[in-house]
Formats: C-alpha cells, structure tokens, sequence
C-alpha cells in the first residue's frame, strides 16, 4: 500500500483546514474526518500487530 495521499482527498483535507485556521489541530483534524466521510470516503485503520512479524 502507497503512503501517498490521492489529491482528491489531500483537496478534502486542505479545504476543511481552510475553513476553520484558528481552532486546534485536533479540532481541524476532526473536521476533516467528517469533510471526507461527507464526501463518500470511507476510513479504515491498518491492522496493528504487537510485536513486528518477521518473514520466515
């Protein structure tokens, strides 16, 4: 998987940042989420393992 960012959601992103400089980051970052989910984008968090897996 890429850890690039598509431009349409960097757009996304940017925009809601813009729109709302002079709150928190968390504040701006939460207003992203909802800008993107709003948008059709769905979310999903990576599967975390405790320890790295190492190949055999």
């Amino acid at each position: 998987m890429s850890p690039e960012i598509p431009d349409a959601v960097a757009a996304i992103i940017a925009g809601a940042i813009l729109e709302r400089p002079a709150v928190d980051p968390e504040a701006q970052a939460r207003h992203a989420v909802a800008a993107l989910l709003e948008g059709g984008w769905s979310i999903t968090a990576p599967e975390h393992t405790l320890t790295p897996q190492r190949p055999a």
